[in-house]
């Protein structure tokens, strides 16, 4: 079985998809056959996985608990039935197996979460600018932050930007390495445009290693990874002083609800953002109550100061 989780992976990184998305995949899958191996040891070939050992796995699932000792949310099952569902229908197609045990199984519907966290104009800005001085750490993470901000890449995205990627004539930048494998043409504005070259001109040549195609590198010339990204925005969320829960998902968050207070319209965020569903764009739509507050207090007749 470890066989066919391997020859599953190196299908899913031929159809391109993201690294940490094949890793995901794999660690799902690969906690399946612990699952199998705890409660049907006499199971030892994929074929006879049935339809009722798949049954018995969702309702595991329900009970499953993570490392902090809560029950995983229902996103997290819904994902894992769906890698599963993904794993048993290749093995149909490629012949693996006879019959796919998880066909109609009972996946949950998918449940957004509320956005939080998301920074305002005048947040967003302190962050930035907490990031000062000429150093090739300052003049790296400004360019980082400001082409995050800018673009609203996951920050796998931009970890996996080439040099080639970024066209400063067109102010544009093509993310070849983007979720499920897709690729996109997005633009970047100027403020992103003129930290990204400054970085490039000056301190870029100094730290660039082994990996001479990568825009972004380690200060040692090494890949960046994403929990680099995370470290540095953790580094500039305290500079600032600024006490909301900050990661690389905010920035796309409030790349995506600046765009639309905006009033960019919601399929261009979607093509931004490289959203696969209209649906997964429309979260950033919802009113937040601070704005509904605002609103209410300037708007409604029973707010004004002439009422009696």
């Amino acid at each position: 079985m470890n066989e066919l989780i391997y020859e599953f992976i190196e299908h899913l990184k031929r159809k391109k998809y993201a690294k940490m998305t094949v890793h995901d995949y794999g660690k799902t899958i690969k906690e399946f056959f612990i699952f199998l191996q705890k409660t049907y040891p006499d199971v030892t070939v994929i074929t006879d996985v049935s339809r009722e050992i798949v049954v018995s796995y969702e309702k595991f699932l329900v009970t499953m608990q993570d490392a902090r000792g809560k029950t995983i949310s229902r996103n997290r099952r819904r994902r894992y039935l769906t890698y599963l569902q993904k794993f048993f229908s290749w093995l149909e197609r490629e012949e693996k197996i006879f019959k796919n045990p998880t066909v109609n199984m009972a996946v949950p519907s998918e449940r957004h979460r509320i956005i939080k966290d998301v920074l305002s104009i005048e947040e967003m800005e302190k962050l930035l600018k907490a990031c000062i001085g000429d150093s090739t750490k300052s003049l790296r993470d400004r360019a980082i932050l400001e082409l995050l901000y800018s673009t609203g890449v996951r920050a796998e995205e931009l970890c996996g930007i080439e040099v080639n990627d970024i066209d400063f004539n067109e102010s544009t930048l093509f993310v070849r390495k983007g979720k499920w494998g897709n690729e996109r043409l997005i633009p970047f504005g100027k403020s992103a445009g003129y930290w990204v070259e400054r970085y490039m001109s000056q301190a870029r040549p100094l730290i660039i290693g082994r990996y001479p195609n990568l825009l972004f590198v380690s200060l040692k010339g090494n890949e960046l990874q994403p929990r680099a990204l995370r470290d540095i925005i953790k580094h500039y969320v305290l500079l600032a002083g600024i006490a909301k829960n900050v990661t690389c998902h905010t920035f796309r968050h409030t790349c995506a609800t600046h765009m639309l207070k905006g009033h960019a319209d919601i399929r261009y965020v979607q093509k931004q953002l490289g959203h696969k569903r209209i649906s997964t764009t429309e979260r950033y739509l919802k009113v937040e109550i601070s704005d509904l507050k605002e609103v209410h207090e300037r708007t409604h007749p029973r707010e004004q100061d002439d009422w009696e």
